[in-house]
């Protein structure tokens, strides 16, 4: 006896269907893992850049306050050099920023050439630039943590001061009574020696200091 033919109700679902399914999904995650691991990092990078020109800008600024107390004191240092800051005789700023008690003094650029804080050298190894401190005495913690990875350092430039520091008031070319003012040029290092700021200030000294000639 004869069995009747078995008949098949259902469909088989191709399996690679299945697996284009499962590659996809896996691709889908991978991609959205792989640019939330680059987004992470951006954003962390772009934190440390700010961190590191922060500490670049607070290292500019210390190097200016150094610079005032180094022109204009107080400055019971050693190597203090108050004297060599009159608004009348600059004969210890020279072309080249000077060496020595005159390191990173400079002489005024003639009109129409560079200025001489734009060619001055103000890397961390610089020898005609001035370190934090060095006619100061003060203190800067460099290379620690999070901290600048070189001393911050500036220049000083002497320069004509043509509008006498008083409002509505300017002195001829010739005047005898023409006095002197200065620019500082500082620099800043973030935790990247890379990472630097420059910052400008002029400083008026009226007087010679207590003690001069």
């Amino acid at each position: 006896m004869s069995r009747p033919p078995v008949r098949c109700t259902g469909r088989r679902r191709p399996r690679g269907f299945s697996l284009i399914m499962v590659v996809l999904l896996l691709l889908v995650v991978t991609v959205l893992g792989i640019g939330a691991a680059q987004l992470s990092l951006v954003n962390e990078r772009s934190v440390r850049n700010d961190r590191d020109n922060e500490i670049a800008l607070q290292a500019a600024e210390a190097a200016l306050i150094d610079a005032e107390l180094d022109i204009l004191g107080p400055n019971a240092s050693p190597a203090a050099r108050l004297c060599l800051f009159n608004n009348k005789d600059v004969a210890s700023f020279v072309e080249g920023c000077g060496s020595g008690a005159n390191l990173g003094l400079c002489a005024p650029s003639t009109p129409g050439n560079t200025p001489a804080w734009m060619k001055a050298d103000l890397s961390p190894k610089s020898a005609i630039s001035v370190a934090y401190g060095t006619f100061t005495g003060q203190k800067y913690v460099v290379g620690k943590g999070v901290t600048s990875a070189a001393l911050p350092r500036y220049i000083v430039e002497v320069m004509r001061n043509n509008g006498g520091w008083q409002g509505n008031r300017l002195e001829n070319a010739s005047a005898g009574n023409a006095t002197n003012i200065f620019r500082v040029t500082a620099i800043g290092f973030g935790v990247d020696v890379d990472t630097q700021v420059v910052l400008q200030t002029n400083l008026y000294k009226p007087a010679v200091s207590a003690g001069c000639p």
